[in-house]
C-alpha cells in the first residue's frame, strides 16, 4: 500500500525552504543566502546598480555633501611676490542632498494547493519572478519617479487602464511616488527631437551638459527598447566586443557612441507626449525619450541592516487555505547635480 502524503507537512516544508525556519511565528525571514541570491539577480539585471555610486546607510536619513561652487584662480604677479601679498582667497562652496530610505513591499498570496500539487520548481519560479520584478521596479524608480501627488501633474500622468497604464494613482504604480528620479530632476536644456532620433541630437545633448560632458567616460545614455534596436544598426555604435580586453563592461551595456556608454531599458514609457510626460487623457501619444546623464550625479542609498536591504516574510491565513509572501526592500535615491542630466524628448516610437 502506498504511503499517504501529508500536505500540511509538505506546505510547512516549502515555507521552511523559503523562510529558513518553521512558520509558527507567522513572520520569519529568508535565510541570508537566499536573500543574497535574489539581490544578486536584481544587481545583475538592473545596470544602474553597477553604474551609479552607492552609499551605505546606517540610519534612515543621511545628508550627502556636494559642491555648489568651485574655487577661482587669480593672477599672481611678481610685485605680489616681492611685496608678500597673499593670493586672493577662494573656497569651495558646498551644500548637501538628502538621502532617505523608503520601502517597497509586495503582498503575494500563495494557495496551499499550489504547494501540494505543484511543488516541483515552485521555489525557483517565485524567487526569479520576485527578483525580476524588483529589478524592473528599481530601474523605473530611478528614472521615472515623481513625488507629485496631483497625479495629472505627475510626469507619469494619472493612471488610466486604457490610455495610460504607466501612470500613477494612490494604489497603482504608487512606488513611483517615493522619490524624484532622473526624468523629474533634469535641468540641463532638453533636446527636442520631435521625430526620428539622429546622432545630431546626441551631440546637442552633450553640448547642453557643459562641463559635465568633459569626460565621456563619466556619461551614460539610457534609451528605451525601441531606440536601442535603432542604435544597434548604426555604424557609429562601438559594440562591446570591440572595446578590447582591458575595458570594463557593465551588465546591460550595448556599446558606446562618441565614447559614451549606452544602455537599453524597458522601464522608459513609449506613450509620452512630445515634452516627455505621461498624459492619461490622450491614449494616442507615441513618443518616448532618452536620458543622457553624468553617472556620478545620481546616488543610491542601501541600508546596512541586511533585513532592511531585502527580506521576505510570510503570514499564515489558514481560513483561506493559503499563506502570504511579503517581499520588502528599503532603498534611497537622490540626484546631486540636476544640471548634469539632459533629456532627449519627442522621439517617435513608430
Amino acid at each position: 500500500m502506498s504511503e499517504s502524503i501529508d500536505f500540511t507537512e509538505l506546505t510547512e516544508r516549502v515555507k521552511a525552504a523559503l523562510a529558513g525556519a518553521a512558520s509558527a511565528t507567522g513572520a520569519t525571514m529568508l535565510p541570508t543566502e537566499t536573500a543574497e541570491e535574489i539581490i544578486g539577480i536584481v544587481y545583475e539585471r538592473n545596470f544602474m546598480r553597477s553604474l551609479f555610486p552607492a552609499m551605505p546607510m546606517n540610519r534612515r536619513i543621511m545628508k550627502v555633501p556636494k559642491l555648489s561652487g568651485s574655487v577661482t584662480f587669480h593672477q599672481f604677479t611678481l610685485s605680489d611676490a616681492e611685496s608678500g601679498t597673499a593670493a586672493t582667497e577662494s573656497r569651495h562652496a558646498t551644500s548637501e542632498v538628502e538621502l532617505e530610505l523608503k520601502t517597497m513591499m509586495a503582498n503575494i498570496p500563495i494557495g496551499n494547493y499550489l504547494v501540494a500539487y505543484g511543488v516541483e520548481g515552485l521555489m525557483s519560479v517565485l524567487r526569479d519572478d520576485i527578483a525580476s520584478r524588483l529589478a524592473f521596479n528599481e530601474q523605473s524608480l530611478f528614472l521615472n519617479s515623481d513625488t507629485e501627488t496631483t497625479y495629472a501633474s505627475n510626469i507619469n500622468g494619472a493612471y488610466d487602464a486604457t490610455n495610460n497604464v504607466a501612470g500613477v494613482s494612490a494604489t497603482v504604480n504608487d512606488y513611483l511616488l517615493n522619490f524624484d528620479g532622473l526624468r523629474k530632476v533634469a535641468t540641463a536644456d532638453a533636446v527636442s527631437v520631435s521625430g526620428t532620433f539622429a546622432l545630431s541630437h546626441l551631440r546637442e545633448a552633450i553640448s547642453n551638459l557643459g562641463v559635465y560632458a568633459d569626460n565621456r567616460e563619466d556619461l551614460a545614455l539610457i534609451v528605451p527598447r525601441n531606440l536601442e534596436v535603432q542604435l544597434l544598426g548604426l555604424t557609429e555604435l562601438q559594440t562591446v566586443d570591440k572595446y578590447g580586453p582591458a575595458a570594463t563592461i557593465l551588465s546591460g551595456e550595448l556599446g558606446r557612441i562618441y565614447g559614451i556608454r549606452v544602455f537599453g531599458t524597458g522601464a522608459i514609457p513609449t506613450d509620452l507626449t512630445y515634452t516627455g510626460v505621461g498624459d492619461a487623457t490622450q491614449g494616442t501619444d507615441v513618443q518616448t525619450l532618452a536620458v543622457l546623464t553624468h553617472i556620478r550625479s545620481p546616488i543610491i542609498g542601501n541600508p546596512t541592516v541586511a533585513e532592511r536591504r531585502f527580506s521576505i516574510g510570510f503570514h499564515d491565513e489558514p481560513t483561506k487555505d493559503r499563506f502570504v509572501l511579503i517581499p520588502r526592500q528599503d532603498v534611497a535615491f537622490a540626484v546631486r547635480y540636476p544640471e548634469a542630466t539632459c533629456l532627449l524628448t519627442g522621439i517617435d516610437t513608430i
